[in-house]
C-alpha cells in the first residue's frame, strides 16, 4: 500500500484517524496542499495534538513502513506499530499496546507502550540515538519489523534494535505530536 497525503490523494477507506488511550482528544489532521499536519490543541501541555492515521488492517512481520515528514521546533513525527485498533463507544479508533519510532531534532527514540487493565498507558524508552536532524526539511524515515528486530533507516543512515516482544501482526501508522509535524507520504 502506498499513500500520498497531498490534497485529494488519500481517504479513510484504507486508513483512519486513530488515537492513543493516553489522551481523550479526537481531533483530526489539517489537510494542506502537499501534506497533512497535526493542529494546535491548547489543552495539551505542549500545545499540539497527539494524533495518528493508521491502517485499518494489520500487517505481518517483514512489513516495511516509510514516511516522508518534516517538523518544527520540538515537534516529533513518528511511526507507530500497534497490536490492536479498538473502535470505542464514541466512534473513535484507539490503541494502547504499541511501539513508537520517534524522529526529532536531536535524533531518534524508540518507545514501547503498554495499556494496563485499569486503562492507564505506561512506557519505556528502548533506544535513544543522538544526531542532528534539521527542522523544516523533509526527511525519509523507514522501519522494517522482522521476527526480533526493528531495522530503522533515516535519510540513508541505518540502525537495528533487537525487540523480542514484537507482535506477530500490527497496525501501521504515522503520528504527530509535541509541535507541528507534516506528513507528505
Amino acid at each position: 500500500m502506498k499513500t500520498s497525503f497531498h490534497k485529494g490523494c488519500w481517504d479513510e477507506t484504507e486508513l483512519t484517524h486513530a488515537y492513543t488511550h493516553r489522551f481523550p482528544y479526537t481531533n483530526q489532521f489539517i489537510q494542506r496542499e502537499d501534506c497533512i499536519e497535526n493542529p494546535p490543541n491548547p489543552a495539551m501541555a505542549d500545545g499540539f495534538d497527539y494524533l495518528s492515521v493508521m491502517t485499518r488492517k494489520p500487517y505481518p512481520l517483514g512489513t516495511r513502513i516509510t514516511t516522508q515528514c518534516s517538523f518544527t521546533g520540538m515537534a516529533a513525527p513518528l511511526l507507530i506499530f500497534s497490536e490492536d485498533l479498538e473502535l470505542c463507544e464514541d466512534g473513535a479508533y484507539r490503541y494502547g499496546n504499541y511501539f513508537e519510532v520517534v524522529l526529532y531534532k536531536h535524533g531518534i527514540n524508540v518507545w514501547r507502550l503498554w495499556r494496563a487493565e485499569d486503562g492507564t498507558v505506561t512506557w519505556h524508552k528502548r533506544l535513544g540515538v543522538e544526531l542532528p536532524v534539521s527542522e523544516e526539511e523533509i526527511h525519509t524515515l523507514s522501519v522494517t519489523l522482522s521476527e526480533a528486530y526493528m531495522d530503522i533507516e533515516l535519510d540513508g543512515m541505518k540502525l537495528s534494535l533487537r525487540a523480542e516482544d514484537l507482535f506477530p501482526s500490527f497496525y501501521l501508522g504515522i503520528t504527530g505530536c509535541e509541535g507541528p509535524c507534516r506528513f507528505y507520504g
